[in-house]
């Protein structure tokens, strides 16, 4: 076991941290037991973004500095039609970042709702010089970004910026992988409704198809709705939320607002990680029985793998190569400490790459390295032992699991 068994059930808030936390204390009462925390705006009062992003006066989005240090070039941003439902999620587009920021001020200014929302902005990515922010220390333990910008043929990171009006919102959802998230506003109020885990099967119709608005469920189609638990609470600006893994959630954004955020995981949510990727498979290989007769066993689970990759943007090989990057670099911790890997770090930021690198943790910022490696010497054995997932990476993947 990666993990004791977390228990939801005694919680009756959601703590509010005024003052930031030591690591040592966010990763014993939040991280390892999968609890969610509001922290104070001290947490991120010397971002530039908070500075330069807002109007002093008003607590407004500062349109013009917007512009100013955005729209030098066009840049391209994903937008989701709020108004628009598109199976589980809000029609998606592409739109330029200065009509979006044009249209957005001039419903802002004629206190009109909006129904465009600027989602899943890699901002990062697309301004690798601006520094508007810096990942806080309780935060940097973060695999996903650490794996995934040091991936040549995966140019991608999990670092966003979303910015809305009053009105806009994201549906009821769990995020992906299961991973964490921290969404820090930097103006504007969230109001967020989060839902504990374990309670998926009251979100669900006979058809597996889950809740897609908490403030308009059909009781017919989810009858058991009602019965399930959760706590709201408004985010302010300058707060951060850390939203654990595996919280179902719905947020609304009240007046115009921005945020950051962050997905991400680590060995304190790792077996959590394992669950839903051996749950995505399951759903996978439930879809395709009716295939399964037409294949031999080879085809069949290289087919489970391919759907599940498309579906959840992961497979056995992307788990594998994740645990096996944090691997060694927690070995090469435990041999030399932090200067290695720092002067490591500093040597990739350096290569011509698209996307920054994310530096890795020092060694104060993540937990005792020995249980880290038990973790991740773990989820690497339950693979090995895995006949279809051995043979999957072994021959499809080309990757040596001994």
């Amino acid at each position: 076991m990666l993990h004791a068994p977390r228990d939801y059930s005694r919680l009756r808030q959601i703590d509010y941290l005024e003052t930031p936390p030591s690591y040592a204390a966010f990763l014993e009462h939040y991280l390892e037991p999968n609890l969610p925390a509001l922290i104070g705006p001290a947490l991120t009062e010397s971002w530039p973004a908070r500075q330069q992003w807002v109007c002093p006066d008003t607590g407004k989005p500062s349109f013009a500095t917007l512009r100013e240090h955005l729209c030098h070039t066009p840049v391209q941003v994903p937008v989701a039609d709020c108004q628009t439902r598109d199976y589980t999620d809000q029609k998606r587009s592409v739109m330029d970042l200065k009509e979006f920021l044009d249209e957005w001020e001039a419903r802002s200014s004629a206190d009109q709702p909006s129904r465009t929302y600027l989602k899943d902005f890699h901002f990062v990515k697309t301004f690798p010089d601006y520094n508007a922010y810096q990942t806080p220390e309780i935060f940097c333990d973060d695999w996903m970004n650490e794996f995934w910008t040091r991936r040549e043929d995966m140019d991608d990171d999990y670092r966003f910026v979303y910015c809305g009006g009053d009105g806009t919102f994201t549906p009821f959802h769990a995020d992906v992988y299961r991973s964490y998230s921290w969404s820090a506003n930097i103006c504007g109020i969230k109001k967020w409704t989060l839902f504990p885990p374990d309670q998926e099967h009251l979100f669900q119709d006979n058809l597996h198809n889950t809740v897609y608005d908490i403030n308009n469920v059909d009781r017919a189609q989810f009858p058991n709705f009602e019965k399930s638990r959760s706590f709201t609470l408004y985010q302010n600006p300058g707060q951060t939320l850390f939203v654990p893994s595996g919280w179902w959630h719905q947020v609304e954004n009240i007046g115009d607002t921005i945020s950051i955020n962050h997905n991400w995981c680590n060995g304190s949510n790792l077996d959590l990680l394992l669950d839903s990727l051996v749950s995505d498979l399951k759903e996978v290989e439930r879809e395709l029985a009716h295939l399964k007769d037409m294949m031999d066993e080879h085809e069949w689970i290289e087919t489970c793998q391919k759907v599940l990759l498309s579906n959840s943007g992961w497979d056995w090989s992307t788990l594998w190569n994740m645990c096996s990057v944090v691997r060694e670099r927690v070995k090469r911790q435990m041999e030399q400490g932090d200067h290695h890997i720092r002067t490591d770090a500093s040597t990739e930021n350096q290569k011509p790459k698209e996307t920054p690198i994310f530096p890795p943790p020092m060694i104060s910022q993540q937990p005792p390295l020995e249980l880290t490696l038990r973790r991740v010497d773990a989820v690497l054995n339950f693979i090995r032992q895995d006949p279809s997932a051995a043979w999957f990476l072994a021959h499809s993947k080309g990757i040596s699991v001994e």
